[in-house]
């Protein structure tokens, strides 16, 4: 939400800022009072390095028949510039950029150069060139009053300050400038003013004119409205539009614009029909039906739901409540008369609507955090005020307000006692009362040890508790008033033993990862439902997401991981290699209930982090991931661990389960096209994913110390053919088994697959190693070995070695 300090000091009369520590005291004032302020904008140095000249020659350019020759006077000294404008003429007053200037619109800077051989020094700008207006037909003519030489920034009075302020779900009362002058208000001991209303009413009485009708009063609690007749549409004045872009709206007409304004003002959302498009001189607030069609302002088509609340007419639909108007009953040229809306509509109705059509507006912004019902009414008659004023027009006589059931007295109570422990300041009965009055919420009867508040309708929603009137006198307060205390006691000799065990555990997942070369990546945990519909589990959606695309809770790290990956393909080039895991919670739905469970993930992709003896550089591959899953378990101390391979065809048949006591506790993946195709991958991604809460519970802390060898290793290779379906795991129990302790490491380091070899048939080249704790090894001893492996290899799985 941007606002602008000098629209703000309209409500707090005598507020002023004189210096830039004054500024600097009001920032810090509004930070620690909860506005959290965003960036701030100081209107004048956008205007940096430009000033008011006077042109005092003009003669053609020699080479070029548009452009001029100028000598402009800016006071200490005089440019020659080249201008293009075909109004520029001597003794003009004019707005000059010179060497250092941006341009604000274009970005561009400005700086010395020759334009068709002739030196230009400067620039004579145009109002669209400084962002005051559309026009660029030619330069801005300032009036002959102007002074040569001061800053454009002050001649146009561009002195105002814009803060952007970021606004919690909570507070949709900050939603307009009043709201925040209230704020700041209270922080100088000052009252807001608001503007008075003055209308001048024709004799036709608004019901006379048009008939309202609430159908959905669940929906709809308030809805107002006025007609104006014979109104001129064009272009708002110079005040109205500064107000408007000051923060960043674009001005359209007067009508439309004072609507806009009187919403940032108030923060209630306003919306003028055409009235003699109005079929049938009758406004229904009703719901839509499901599946039907209506075009928006925007000129787009929205497909309506059952729970679309609609602002309807005689014979149809002419907006969507609280977020949108609609084509048909827009504001033109050609308007002459006017219907003005305001209303009060359901915050959860609003928010759910803006959501299923995937339209957030300004209005619906407001309408999701809830508005002032008692601003609704306000806000029409200070509209139609501004209308007369502005656009002419009779106005209707008296406000048709529709207002079924008027809202109930909000209290809430506080005691002085709590208070005063939770902020940790001794605050009286009386200091509490003075502290919350002045934000509004004033004080009603004390019974026993509770004051009790009336709370101002603009905070119903937020304050509802002893809790949030503390945290309101403790904001009013000041948290820097309150005094830091670092005397305190704390009696452990009750205290429950606290396990820190889980911390421990992923501590040593986290550091066994990153001492592999890992790089931790965490994702979002809301994901959009229509991106993960490319794994089969069923997303969990949420009723009510703060976005279209964060609709639902993740069923998997895969789809993190995937999109971590291509980002960093992207980005990093396709010739790297990628070595990524994250811990985190999935969310499923089991036997009619929602569960969460923690999970690991680990993938590989791209390059081999380092080169192998044999053939260079390669990418990763199933091994490479299988190896470094046993290694991650046996980090754990888990040895008895299988891996179940599937022949499913899921996953282009590489899925490889991971159990342990009966119990799967992962799955080891190659991503099929289908997946790297959803995320636009070209390489080969590997990935293992873990239940972590399964082997947390199986981790084992204690290791067995296994003595190193004293004797040499002995290295052979032995490449082997074999069918296609035998496994890993089946060539490494076989050869485990022929000759057991010694041999020590069995490593994969190639895998061939040829037509020549024989049909269904697959070669791999293994490197073993031997070692033996009592003795070097001879050669004789190793070959017996090799014989006695080779014919197990024949036997158990019909392998013969590769000539």
């Amino acid at each position: 939400m941007k606002i602008s300090l000098n629209w703000l000091k309209e409500y707090i009369p005598g507020l002023e800022f004189d210096s830039e520590k004054s500024l600097e005291l009001l920032q810090k004032k509004m930070i620690t009072t909860g506005l959290d302020i965003e960036s701030i904008e100081k209107e004048g140095e956008i205007y940096k390095n430009f000033f008011v000249g006077e042109v005092i020659e003009k003669k053609k350019h020699p080479d070029a028949d548009k452009l001029s020759l100028c000598k402009v006077n800016i006071g200490e000294k005089i440019l020659d510039i080249v201008c293009g404008a075909p109004n520029v003429d001597t003794g003009q007053k004019v707005c000059v950029a010179v060497t250092g200037a941006v341009i604000p619109n274009g970005g561009f800077a400005i700086k010395k150069s020759k334009i068709r051989g002739e030196t230009s020094e400067g620039m004579i700008c145009s109002e669209s060139e400084l962002n005051l207006s559309g026009n660029h037909d030619g330069i801005l003519v300032l009036d002959k009053e102007a002074l040569i030489g001061q800053s454009f920034a002050d001649h146009i009075n561009a002195n105002d300050i814009v803060y952007e302020i970021g606004i919690t779900p909570n507070r949709g009362d900050l939603f307009s400038h009043i709201g925040v002058a209230r704020e700041i208000s209270a922080l100088y001991d000052k009252e807001i003013i608001l503007p008075e209303i003055n209308i001048t009413e024709s004799d036709t009485p608004t019901s006379s004119l048009i008939k309202i009708n609430i159908e959905n009063k669940n929906h709809c609690k308030r809805f107002t409205g006025r007609v104006i007749k014979n109104v001129n549409i064009k272009e708002s004045p110079d005040w109205l539009k500064k107000r408007l872009k000051s923060i960043g709206l674009k001005p359209r007409n007067n009508i439309v614009d004072i609507t806009n304004f009187v919403m940032f003002e108030t923060g209630q959302p306003l919306h003028a029909f055409d009235y003699d498009k109005i079929r049938g001189n009758e406004i229904i607030v009703k719901s839509a039906k499901e599946g039907d069609k209506f075009i928006t302002l925007d000129s787009k088509e929205r497909i309506l739901n059952s729970e679309s609340l609609m602002v309807c007419d005689a014979e149809g639909y002419s907006g969507i409540a609280g977020i949108m108007g609609g084509e048909l009953s827009e504001i033109t040229d050609e308007t002459k008369n006017v219907f003005l809306e305001s209303a009060y509509f359901d915050p959860v109705s609003v928010r759910k609507n803006s959501k299923k059509l995937g339209l957030q507006t300004d209005a619906s912004q407001r309408f999701e955090r809830g508005v002032d019902i008692n601003m609704v009414e306000y806000a029409s008659k200070r509209a139609a005020q501004l209308i007369q004023e502005i656009a002419g027009g009779e106005v209707s006589k008296d406000l048709y307000d529709v207002y079924p059931e008027k809202f109930g007295e909000q209290i809430a109570g506080i005691r002085a006692s709590k208070a005063s422990s939770l902020i940790g300041t001794e605050l009286s009965e009386e200091k509490i009362i003075s502290l919350l009055s002045k934000i509004e919420i004033n004080f009603t009867e004390k019974s026993g040890d509770h004051l009790y508040f009336r709370i101002p309708e603009f905070r119903r929603l937020d304050i509802t508790r002893e809790a949030d009137l503390i945290e309101e006198v403790a904001r009013i307060y000041g948290y820097d008033n309150i005094e830091e205390s670092t005397n305190f006691n704390i009696n452990v000799s009750n205290s429950a033993k606290i396990s820190n065990s889980r911390n421990k555990e992923m501590k040593l997942i986290n550091e066994h990862l990153i001492g592999r070369g890992f790089n931790q990546i965490i994702s979002e945990t809301l994901i959009d439902d229509k991106k993960i519909s490319i794994f089969k589990e069923k997303a969990i959606r949420l009723q009510n997401s703060i976005s279209a695309e964060m609709n639902a809770l993740r069923t998997n790290l895969t789809f993190g991981m995937m999109s971590a990956v291509r980002n960093n393909f992207n980005n990093s080039g396709k010739n790297i290699s990628l070595k990524l895991f994250e811990t985190g919670r999935i969310f499923f739905e089991a036997d009619n209930r929602f569960r969460e469970e923690n999970r690991l993930i680990f993938a590989l992709a791209g390059k081999k982090d380092m080169e192998m003896i044999y053939g260079g550089e390669k990418d990763f591959d199933i091994f490479d991931i299988k190896g470094e899953a046993e290694m991650f378990l046996s980090k754990l101390n888990l040895e008895n661990y299988r891996l179940i391979y599937y022949n499913d065809k899921v996953f282009e048949g590489v899925r490889i389960g991971v159990g342990l006591n009966d119990d799967v506790i992962g799955n080891i993946y190659k991503a099929d096209s289908t997946l790297k195709k959803a995320f636009d991958i070209d390489y080969d991604v590997y990935y293992a994913e873990f239940y972590l809460d399964k082997i947390i519970d199986k981790i084992k802390f204690t290791s067995q110390y296994k003595p190193v060898s004293k004797f040499p290793p002995v290295r052979r290779d032995i490449a082997i053919v074999v069918d296609k379906n035998v496994t890993y795991d089946d060539l490494r129990n076989s050869m485990q088994k022929s000759c057991g302790q010694v041999l020590r490491e069995i490593e994969l380091f190639d895998l061939y697959e040829d037509e020549k070899l024989g049909e269904n048939k697959k070669s791999l080249a293994f490197s073993l190693e031997f070692v033996s704790d009592e003795k070097t090894m001879t050669d004789e001893e190793t070959k017996k070995i090799m014989d006695r492996i080779i014919k197990n290899l024949e036997k158990n799985t019909g392998a013969r070695l590769r000539d």
